[in-house]
């Protein structure tokens, strides 16, 4: 067993973009459950919301999520070292377990976000809509928050520290990547066959 080097700091480039990448990747996770949840849901007529119109060929698509990556991946970071980093800080300090310390993490962000907005009142008008975020916010917590610390333990025994952030990374932005080529082909070939 290889014994452990003295610890590193949380703020490691390894460590803080396993956090990031961790927001990313759920971000990635969540949105392809949103899109199949929302295909499967009778409401919506899905032939109506992928057919595709006349004048789309997809290139907006093409030009925009590359944009909306790279803009989501800087907020993914900015949101790491505001909520991942420090609460996953606080759990190697104090030993404690990092879904209890994700709770009031995630309660000070919802209260913050609400405060920012201009919206206080929403905890007595919407406090299921409250509860549903905080919910939400700390189950984001909890997964980026033990990668961190795994990432940290990898780069404090020295095995390779690199390779977690970027599979986080590259799988986080690949898989919407994937999704519009995807979708883009079946656009296309929707246009060959009904033309």
């Amino acid at each position: 067993m290889k014994q452990e080097t003295a610890r590193r700091s949380l703020w490691a480039p390894p460590t803080f973009l396993t956090a990031a990448g961790a927001l990313v990747a759920e971000t990635a996770v969540v949105a392809v459950v949103l899109i199949l949840w929302a295909w499967v849901r009778p409401a919506v007529p899905v032939t109506d919301a992928l057919s595709p119109s006349e004048d789309d060929s997809g290139a907006f698509g093409i030009v925009f999520l590359p944009l909306f990556l790279g803009l989501w991946t800087l907020v993914c970071a900015a949101l790491a070292a505001a909520l991942v980093i420090p609460t996953a800080a606080l759990a190697r300090r104090t030993a404690a377990p990092l879904p209890v310390l994700a709770l009031p993490a995630a309660a000070a962000a919802v209260l913050a976000v609400l405060l920012m907005s201009g919206h206080p009142g929403a905890l007595v008008e919407q406090p299921v809509a409250c509860l549903y975020g905080w919910l939400g916010v700390a189950a984001a917590l909890v997964p980026a928050g033990l990668l961190t610390l795994a990432a940290d333990r990898r780069a404090a025994t020295g095995r390779k520290a690199w390779r977690l952030p970027l599979r986080l990374l590259g799988g986080g932005c690949l898989v919407p990547a994937a999704g519009l080529l995807l979708v883009v082909a079946a656009a296309a070939a929707y246009r060959g066959v009904m033309s």
